[in-house]
């Protein structure tokens, strides 16, 4: 696997996605999308598989709730937006660190804490 640094735009755009989400969207969501696109990320197409994929899961059949289908249509609009012009490889990349952030931020937001255990709720 290649290694790389973000360049200071893409961490921009990483804190971008994480602080948008953060507010109001389930990051397990966030993460089930980043694992789509971690597969196909040296896939030519990759990208574009992934924002097909954004693009129809909020209409599909798989979605559980209104809620769920709320959260695919917010993530689907930032990463749309952030990620236009940001190459495959490196979007996943964006999009990792993207969902580390957003964990911090809603931690410190009070919307996840962690049991005895050190398991982590969703508020």
């Amino acid at each position: 696997m290649e290694q790389f640094e973000l360049t200071k735009e893409e961490w921009a755009r990483a804190d971008s996605i994480a602080r948008e989400l953060a507010r109001d969207t389930d990051r397990n969501e966030l993460g089930k999308v980043i694992a789509f696109f971690q597969r196909r990320q040296h896939d030519q197409k990759g990208k574009e598989k992934f924002l097909l994929l954004l693009e129809r899961l909020p209409k599909s059949g798989y979605v559980r709730s209104n809620r769920t289908r709320d959260y695919l249509a917010r993530i689907r609009d930032v990463c749309t937006r952030e990620l236009r012009d940001v190459p495959s490889e490196r979007a996943v990349a964006v999009l990792a660190w993207a969902f580390r952030k957003m964990t911090y931020y809603q931690t410190m937001a009070g919307q996840r804490t962690a049991d005895a255990r050190g398991r982590f709720r969703h508020r």
